[in-house]
């Protein structure tokens, strides 16, 4: 991608705007690796990973800004036992609530992609919907494509790609020659996510349908922003 087609960074005038950086680089030359069977790159689990590390990161930014969970936040118990969030606090770390947001969450970023391939985004209710229909049934969760399936479940794949996603965040690659200012603040992880998703997304679409993509991207997103990060963090 030329430097011309290049989106503006929203972090581009943050103190921590080189930390961003090195993070955006990390991820996405290095989110690859993790998405290898057999020596060979699976494109669904690698833009199912992207959109997982994006949804988990958004739910830890907006904790992060309380150190709780906000008012309305949802907390939902399944028949198996297990713990997910939910409400307009998560959804729209995701989904923006006014113009201004829309740079800085990961929907207008995707669908900014799909579009500059010529084509309409996915149905966005759709893909939450399926989202909450999965959790509700304690299935496992696959996005809703069925030829393009990831190779890992949804918590699988958010347990083998967020301690990776997490080091790149706390500059343990190349931002360790900046010590502490290789570090990315909490509010900006997200929005570096979707960064790597959305150029991920512009890649993918030489071989993978750009709807198809968008919608394992987004699906997984949605799906870790809701999952109980005492499953994930370490």
């Amino acid at each position: 991608m030329s430097q011309s087609e290049k989106p503006p960074f929203p972090w581009d005038s943050d103190e921590r705007f080189a930390a961003c950086n090195f993070a955006l680089g990390d991820l996405f030359n290095n989110l690859p690796s993790l998405a290898l069977f057999e020596q060979r790159l699976h494109l669904p689990t690698l833009l199912c990973a992207a959109g997982a590390i994006a949804g988990f990161s958004a739910q830890r930014a907006l904790f992060a800004e309380q150190g709780a969970w906000p008012a309305g936040t949802q907390v939902a118990t399944t028949k198996a036992g297990q713990t997910f969030y939910f409400g307009d606090p998560l959804n729209h770390m995701l989904v923006p609530a006014s113009c201004a947001d829309a740079p800085l969450r990961l929907w207008p970023v995707v669908a900014g992609a799909v579009q500059a391939a010529g084509v309409a985004p996915p149905d966005l209710n759709a893909m939450f919907a399926h989202v909450s229909r999965t959790i509700g049934q304690d299935a496992d969760f696959f996005p809703t494509p069925a030829d393009a399936q990831p190779r890992m479940g949804g918590l699988a794949l958010l347990r083998h790609a967020w301690p990776f996603a997490r080091n790149c965040f706390e500059g343990k690659l190349s931002g360790k020659v900046m010590r502490d200012e290789g570090i990315v603040p909490q509010r900006w992880r997200p929005v570096v996510a979707a960064y790597v998703a959305h150029f991920g997304l512009r890649q993918s679409q030489a071989t993978l349908d750009p709807v198809i993509g968008a919608t394992l991207l987004m699906e997984s997103a949605i799906y870790a922003s809701k999952v109980d990060p005492t499953l994930i963090e370490t």
